[in-house]
Formats: C-alpha cells, structure tokens, sequence
C-alpha cells in the first residue's frame, strides 16, 4: 500500500521467518486474467494495494518459464517487503531463495520440505480436517490454509467448506489459519469471528479491473477481521508469561498506567531514578518511556542505553545485540512534543539514541516529530497511491522508515505502520479524551504486547483492545448512569476482564 522505493534499501524480509501480518492479505497467483498484462505487472499492482504475502501458483507453467517468473516475482516482493512463496515446488523454492513454500497433501511432506529449505523457511500447508492439521502442525508447518470456504473456480472439485468446521481447524491448532477458496470483498465478512489469522485470495483480487483498488479495499477488511483474534490471542499470551514493564511516565498518569498493566496481568514497575536503570534493564521485558515527565529525561535515556549495554556484554557483538534488543522493545510516548520545541528535540535525541521498538502520540505529535526528524528521506513515493494517503498514514510512514521504529498515531482512528504497511483501527469512544492518562495507558499496554511480539500487528492489536475496552466501559458508565469518573473506574475493570 506504500509504494516501494524506502523498502528496497531496507531488504529485511529475506530468511527472516513468518510474520504473523504477513497472512493478512496472502495473494495466490493466477495468468488466467492477465488480460494483457504480465503476472509481474499484476502482482505489483496488488503489492502497491496492501497484498501483505505471495504465493506464484502456476501449473501451467514449467522448468526455464516457471523460474524466470519467479525469479522476477521475488525480486519485486523484496522492494515492497513481502515474503514470496513458491507452491509445490521445494526445490525451485530453494533454488531462487524464496522465502517458502505451500505444499498440499499429496506434495511433499512439511518435515521434508522443512529439512531441505532450513529452519527460518515458511512452510505453509493445505489442511481441510482437523486431523490434517494437527498432523500439519507437528510436522512443522508454519501456518495453514483452509477451505474451500466458498468454493472455488480454480480448484473444480473444491467443495465449500461449512464455516463453522473451518473455525473448528482454526481452534485446533496453535499455528495460524488461512482461509482460502473463492473469498471476495463481497463476502468476506461472512468469516468475521471465524478466528483465522488472513485470508488468501486468488481471483478476488487478480480479476479485478483495477487490482490496486481491489486489493487496497481487501486489505481494509482483511486487518478489521483478523485483529480481534490476534488481540484475544495476545492478551492470553500477557496472562501467561506476565511481561514486566517498566513505566517511566509523568506523575499525573503513573497510577493509571501502573493499574492498566495489572488489569491485563503484566507486571509494572514505576523505577525512574537513573542510577537504578541498569539493574531494571535486567530484569524488565520492556521500557515505556513518557515525555511528559521531562524531570526522568536522565532517567530515560540511561534506561533505554542500560537495556542496550546489558546485551551488548551478554552477547559480544553488534548483530546479535540488534537482534535481542527486539526483545525487549522500548516504547516512546511523545507527550507535548506537538507544542513543545524542547520536548521534541529531547525525544529525538532518545529516539535516535535508543532506537525504540515503537513510538506512539497522537496524530498532531506524530506528525510533528515526522516533520522536524533530521534522518532519511520523505515518502514521496506515496504519490503512486494518493488515494489512500492521508496526512496521518502519511506521518506513520514517513516516522517509521526514518527511525525503523513501529509508529502508532492514535485518535478516533489509530494508524499503525511498520513503513511498510499501515493497519487502521476504528472504535472507542470520545469519552476516551475526557479522562486523563488514556493515551499513557495505551503507551504502557503496548509494552506488554510488544514484548511478547514485537510487530505492528502487535501494536493494532492493542490499539484494538484498548478502543474495545472503551466502549464496554461506556456502555456500563451509562447503565450505572455515571459520569466521567465511573467510565475512568470502568475502563480499568473492562480491561482486566470484569465486565462482560
């Protein structure tokens, strides 16, 4: 959705491994509506609408013809960041270094494909019973695809596979689900609460007149559908492993903070006096860093530089070290960074000291510290898709590929980019900006779940609890005809659960 010329210096996604916003909008490639075009001009244009994956699926094709598109197809998903997988073929997969493969069940088996291409290859497989995909997950499949879910032209004996029995396969494993089978933007809906992580489409977006519009309109639905069970999914996680997050953050929000972490089982600690940094870097999952507390800017910087050196002795050398540290993701709020030419310096100097996992403000601090960044180029290249762009996707963008941090801009809808993509999460409530600490809150909850998956998916998924969480709290603040301290009170117990 984000044109591509900032992707091709960053080449990151090569044998990186599966993503889970990689299935979103997983596009499966078919040359019988080519209708003039070549499948590199197709694929392209559903790259620069949003597709988040790519799988070449040409039967008809073989030997010399197969390889060369393939080889032209996965030099064009490495300038957008998306993986390429190759169907069927392992060997082909291994040969152009394809990101992965998506075998069926009478293709090779995922253990075997999994030994030839490596650990950090995507092997997707095709389940449509329960059995089969538990069998598929023990093998070590990294995700699956599932369906007929509406039937599908390009498979003539592909019967439509009741919905209910789809979210059964779904519930039955621990890896990702993907539905698949005759998924278009007319239907796609129908799978909402179907618990899959993405859909792959084949005809729903290649015999689409304009594939970019279609495919842009895809992914809008895609994300809205799938982020509710990476959120539930997420949350368990938090429950589970208990992250501790350490909150540097301004005095009139620390209870808030403190109180929202505990509602969803992380552990907080409000330590902000410099010379105990390095001791909580040890043992914190994550930093959250608050620039409204401009008397702990000390504190934060030895904070986030604590978490970096404790690594670097652990681990000896700078490639490791960036590796790790995405482990322990810090997260930076730009409080006042929009009015206050100080506090936007101070937080650029940390931002390019510590280099976060996140940055989160709303729109007008996002777009400030967009603006006024001194690093890397602009996103001209957004031209190609205007359309879509607003200033504030524009901002997210534009703010992550400068600092490689996940950028969130929350507001009455809140963007999320990773520079490559941009999630929209719509909801909550305008009661949210008539208590104080919301925004703060959200900061200290994303760094809970970003450390337990630090990805943009991750931080829309938060986004996502948090305006969910809202809007239960407003429906009980009317029912107990309160006013804006019982919606404060009912924000708490809707995040940790206690209302239904």
């Amino acid at each position: 959705m984000v044109g591509k010329s900032e992707t091709v210096s960053r080449n990151w996604r090569k044998k990186m491994g599966l993503k889970l916003e990689d299935l979103v909008l997983y596009a499966v490639t078919d040359t019988s509506w080519l209708r003039g075009q070549t499948l590199v001009q197709q694929v392209e244009a559903a790259l620069r609408g949003g597709v988040t994956m790519v799988q070449l699926r040409e039967k008809e094709l073989k030997g010399e013809a197969l390889e060369r598109e393939a080889e032209e197809i996965l030099a064009l998903c490495r300038q957008y960041g998306v993986p390429l997988l190759i169907n069927d073929d392992v060997m082909l997969a291994k040969k152009i270094g394809a990101d992965g493969v998506h075998v069926g069940q009478d293709d090779m088996a995922a253990s075997e494909a999994r030994t030839i291409l490596g650990p950090d290859a995507i092997v997707g497989v095709t389940a449509r019973t329960v059995e089969q995909a538990k069998a598929a997950e023990e093998a070590g499949a990294d995700y699956l695809g599932s369906g007929a879910v509406f039937g599908t032209s390009t498979k003539k004996d592909a019967k439509p596979m009741d919905h209910a029995f789809f979210q059964k396969i779904c519930e039955s494993v621990s890896i990702p689900v993907v539905a698949i089978g005759g998924i278009t933007a007319d239907n796609i809906r129908q799978l909402k609460g179907r618990k899959m992580s993405g859909f792959a489409i084949v005809s729903g977006i290649f015999a689409a007149q304009d594939i970019e519009a279609q495919a842009h309109k895809l992914w809008k639905e895609a994300q809205e559908l799938c982020l509710p069970g990476q959120d539930r999914r997420l949350r368990a996680q938090v429950e589970k492993r208990r992250p501790i997050v350490q909150c540097i953050t301004n005095i009139v929000t620390v209870n808030d903070c403190a109180n929202a972490l505990l509602a969803i089982d992380a552990s907080p600690t409000m330590a902000h006096h410099p010379g105990e940094m390095a001791d909580f870097a040890a043992v914190s999952d994550a930093l959250v860093c608050n620039m409204g507390a401009t008397e702990s800017l000390e504190a934060m910087m030895a904070a986030g530089l604590a978490s970096q050196e404790s690594l670097v002795s652990v681990n000896g050398n700078q490639q490791e070290r960036n590796t790790k540290t995405k482990s322990r993701p810090i997260v930076i709020d730009p409080v006042g960074c929009a009015s206050s030419s100080f506090r936007r310096g101070k937080c650029l100097e940390l931002i390019n000291a510590v280099h976060p996992a996140c940055i989160r403000g709303n729109a007008a601090e996002i777009r400030a510290l967009a603006m006024d960044h001194d690093t890397g180029k602009g996103v001209d290249d957004l031209e190609s898709t205007g359309s879509y762009i607003s200033d504030n996707v524009r901002a997210v963008v534009e703010l992550s590929r400068k600092t490689g941090a996940v950028v969130v801009a929350s507001g009455e809808t809140d963007y999320i980019s990773d520079g490559i993509r941009v999630f929209e999460v719509r909801g909550g409530t305008s009661w949210m900006s008539r208590v104080t600490g919301t925004g703060c809150m959200l900061s200290s909850l994303l760094g809970a779940f970003l450390a337990i998956e630090n990805s943009a998916l991750s931080a829309a998924a938060c986004c996502a609890m948090m305006k969910a969480a809202a809007e239960q709290a407003l429906e009980e603040t009317i029912r107990r005809q309160g006013g804006t301290g019982t919606f404060h009170i009912c924000l708490i117990d809707s995040l940790s659960g206690r209302i239904r």
